[in-house]
């Protein structure tokens, strides 16, 4: 323990703060790229106006804002509690246990294979595989499904003018396909040559830490994304040897 002028800092001071941390990057992690990261940017906004207020002496100002957190988690609890519930399903770190399994290694197996394949016959896809954030909102705004991965159902899912070919499909924590026919957002590239399907997987590589495979359907060519950036043209066995090292983290 030392001192700071009037303050004492201690081992239990450092602990308290390095717990918020934790909790506040976890919390941040679980919040990015869904509906509830509005409102943390205006739940921040508050909190700076609410600080401004009892710095300047607006009691007035204070009193409302006080009155406002009062119910602020109440109605955050209502307005997002599919969110809330998404994120609380994913907070076993069971990431942290998990060894290389024969249902990850197939289903990467089966998505390179796919992939190429797609690729071969020009027929464009997306496929998203989700890894620590929770990707809940973008599978509400497809079909949702609960298949085991195969390269019969992905074909099927991505054949042209099919309901679903347009969208992306999202492989979940389980390594099954959850949803189909997904929306992503996209990425705001300067470079035209990315057409829509591009920008839309690396767009959501850039909200989650998700990867996503992109197959064009002009150039018959298999592309990986992660963390914003696509790779270079890869061949099943490049794409797998990638896939692997990434999810078996």
């Amino acid at each position: 323990m030392f001192a700071l002028g009037q303050l004492t800092f201690g081992w239990r001071d450092l602990l308290d703060i390095i717990i918020v941390a934790i909790l506040c990057y976890y919390g941040i992690r679980f919040v990015r790229g869904t509906r509830a990261m509005a409102a943390l940017n205006g739940l921040l906004f508050l909190l700076a106006l609410f600080a401004a207020a009892q710095l300047l002496g607006l009691f007035t100002l204070v009193w409302l804002l006080q009155n406002v957190f009062s119910s602020l988690f109440l109605v955050v609890v209502i307005l997002f509690h599919q969110d809330i519930r998404q994120a609380l399903s994913n907070m076993n770190f069971r990431h942290l246990f998990r060894r290389k399994s024969n249902v990850r290694t197939e289903m990467i197996s089966t998505v390179s294979r796919t992939a190429c394949a797609l690729a071969a016959r020009r027929i464009g896809a997306i496929i998203v595989i989700e890894r620590n954030v929770a990707l809940g909102d973008m599978m509400e705004k497809g079909v949702k499904i609960d298949a085991v991965v195969s390269q019969d159902l992905l074909s099927t899912i991505f054949f042209p003018n099919t309901a679903l070919h347009d969208g992306a499909v999202i492989i979940g924590h389980n390594d099954r396909i959850v949803a189909a026919g997904c929306v992503l957002p996209l990425a705001n590239l300067a470079r035209q040559h990315f057409g829509t399907r591009h920008r839309a997987a690396i767009g959501i590589t850039e909200v989650s830490d998700a990867i996503s495979i992109a197959v064009s359907e002009e150039r018959g060519e298999v592309t990986l994304a992660q963390d914003g950036h696509l790779s270079n043209p890869l061949n099943q066995e490049r794409l797998e040897r990638i896939l692997a090292n990434v999810l078996n983290q």
